[in-house]
């Protein structure tokens, strides 16, 4: 600014001053010169000015959607390299579970082991367009589990801590399959758990979950014998999660392979179809498991299934799982049977209603004679915009064998389960 008040009063002095060599002409014309120059700084200071509005806009905008993504509960989560992808999630599952064993009853403040409480931590880049490469690290904390609880032991039961599911890393490409390493579920898991009811928080052919922890009553001494519910049922779910390493083969119309490989001469292989026909949906599994190391007591074979079918348009679903084992140094060959209808309509805005009865037979867990049998009932309302289940369920056990007859044992769960 003095600069331009020195060159406006020499221009002055210039022209008032008549015995100078300049022309009045060429005075005109560097101060023309200096308008054009005080113009363009000025353009130049309203441009900064408008880059610094739209700074404090971006900066603005930006603590806005931090402050809403807290505030709602979200998880701001990134990875310490860059281009690849990390996800948190994971769920709580609390419930009340009421018993009767034939003598006494109980109520069970509990996490419900048909799906348990846990976080997961998912990590993964694109080696190229075709191949991610990530990690999968997932574990679970059951405080009061119903695999746990039971008529003396009422509260503060099993691992106080959290436990393994899921410590595994991968590599998946479009046309050649994924390959995994590590804890994780081998070929053979969940190839008994193909259901399409929407009522599996509550209840499915695992019939263990619901109560496993409980003890069978002797009905004619009134005691409580040895055994409990998870002795006596199973789905026979091939060889559960192990550290193994996994392949599995890419989807050919609806149709994709699993083997799986663990320590201790410990192998399965299983076939999955998942896809849409018509208005029917389809999820089918059948899988052969073996554990038959030499020399090793109790090895044993197992072979096993599942399908569902859930007609969409009524929301009518059917399900049904088989499997039997085979173990060496035994004369009885364990097997069960499980059947289930279900029935899905959204009654409410805020989330479809599921409800389904099922029916479930095993024989030779324990003796080469004894029966199991149960009966249950499910329903779960979902709320669909916090992602939460509310659910009800009632099972009932009877055990049977030719030895000693059983107490009938009943059992109702009320809960919720809320993922994030």
């Amino acid at each position: 600014m003095k600069r331009i008040l020195f060159g406006a009063s020499a221009a002055a002095l210039l022209l008032a001053t008549p015995g100078l060599a300049q022309s009045n002409a060429e005075v005109m014309r560097q101060l023309q010169a200096m308008q054009a120059q005080i113009e363009a700084l000025k353009a130049e200071v309203d441009s900064a000015k408008a880059e610094a509005a739209a700074a404090r806009t971006q900066s603005a905008a930006a603590e806005t959607k931090v402050t809403a993504a807290t505030a709602e509960g979200g998880a701001l989560v990134s990875g310490g390299k860059t281009g690849v992808r990390v996800s948190l999630s994971g769920q709580v599952n609390r419930g009340v579970l009421f018993t009767d064993d034939g003598d006494s009853t109980d109520a069970f403040f509990v996490d419900n082991d048909n799906s348990s409480t846990r976080i997961r931590i998912l990590g993964e880049a694109d080696y190229d367009e075709n191949t991610t490469i990530g990690t999968n690290i997932e574990v679970q904390f059951e405080s009061n589990s119903t695999a746990d609880v039971n008529q003396n032991s009422k509260r503060n039961v099993g691992n106080d801590n959290f436990t393994q599911r899921k410590l595994e890393l991968y590599v998946d490409n479009k046309q050649l399959g994924r390959l995994t390493l590590g804890q994780g579920d081998t070929a053979s898991n969940g190839t008994s758990e193909q259901d399409l009811s929407g009522t599996t928080v509550i209840g499915y052919s695992g019939v263990t979950d619901f109560a496993g922890g409980l003890f069978v009553r002797d009905s004619n001494t009134n005691a409580l014998t040895g055994l409990k519910i998870n002795d006596v049922t199973s789905n026979l779910d091939g060889l559960s999660r192990d550290d193994r390493i996994r392949y599995d083969t890419p989807k050919f119309s609806g149709f994709s392979l699993a083997t799986s490989a663990v320590a201790d001469d410990r192998y399965d292989v299983a076939l999955f179809y998942g896809d849409r026909l018509g208005d029917v949906e389809v999820r089918g599994a059948v899988s052969y498991a073996s554990a038959s190391a030499s020399g090793t007591a109790n090895a044993f074979d197992i072979v096993n299934g599942s399908v569902s079918a859930l007609h969409v348009p009524s929301g009518v679903s059917a399900t049904f799982a088989a499997g039997t084992r085979d173990t060496d140094n035994q004369d009885n060959d364990t097997s069960f049977y499980y059947g289930k209808l279900g029935y899905q309509t959204n009654f409410f805005d805020f989330g479809k209603t599921a409800i389904s009865a099922d029916l479930y037979y095993g024989e030779e867990f324990v003796t080469a004679d004894d029966e199991t049998f149960s009966v249950g009932l499910q329903l779960v309302q979902n709320i669909k915009k916090v992602g939460a289940e509310l659910y009800g369920g009632f099972r009932l056990y009877d055990y049977d064998d030719s030895a000693t007859d059983y107490e009938t044992l009943y059992g109702v769960m009320v809960g919720a389960r809320v993922k994030f």
